[in-house]
């Protein structure tokens, strides 16, 4: 189910008409039925105004592709691997605090850190294998877009050609960047 074309293709005249009609009826409203009412009308309109903005930048994102909700809903939505990193990272950090505490001996705090930095590096990698076919194609769209911006044309790619290139090779240090993403967990608390 898509949903209508985003506010830009509304003409530029027509967009100032939904404000407008917001502060003229909380005007009416206002003036015959009282301040309160007026100012609701007000804040629906600017939370309404609000939404459909937002809904139109995803759409944008999706260049001339049509967002769906459901997708929209999801580009949100952490995955199962995300889930489970940040309760591992909350995890490690409650672990450090009771140890800071006195609550465990350093022997269970020493094999504990250990169990839950091996499983936080695995969550790491799989969330990194899950976004890279993303980011290949974000890096392949970016590079055409400043390849136009430029002037440039890039040539155009087969699918075979593109299915058999060799995997990008790993980054130097990213087993350290992930170790040290394990070591500095995130200091947020919220679920």
């Amino acid at each position: 189910m898509a949903l209508p074309s985003p506010i830009q293709n509304i003409s530029p005249h027509l967009r100032w008409l939904y404000p407008l009609a917001v502060l003229v009826s909380a005007a009416v409203f206002g003036h015959f039925f009282g301040l309160g009412l007026g100012l609701l009308i007000v804040a629906g309109g600017v939370l309404g105004g609000t939404i459909w903005l937002i809904w139109s930048s995803l759409q944008g994102l999706g260049g001339d592709v049509p967002l769906t909700l459901d997708e929209a809903l999801s580009l949100g939505a952490p995955s199962t691997e995300e889930e489970q990193k940040r309760a591992v990272l909350r995890a490690l950090k409650d672990l450090e605090y009771e140890r800071s505490v006195g609550k465990i001996s350093e022997e269970d705090y020493a094999s504990l850190a250990e169990q839950y930095r091996r499983e936080a590096k695995r969550l790491l990698r799989e969330v990194d294998k899950d976004l890279s076919p993303e980011r290949e194609r974000a890096e392949k769209i970016l590079a055409e877009r400043l390849a136009a911006a430029n002037g440039k044309h890039p040539a155009p790619r087969r699918v075979e050609d593109v299915a058999s290139e060799p995997p990008a090779p790993d980054l130097p240090g990213e087993d350290e960047a992930a170790e040290a993403a394990v070591k500095s967990p995130p200091s947020d608390t919220a679920p």
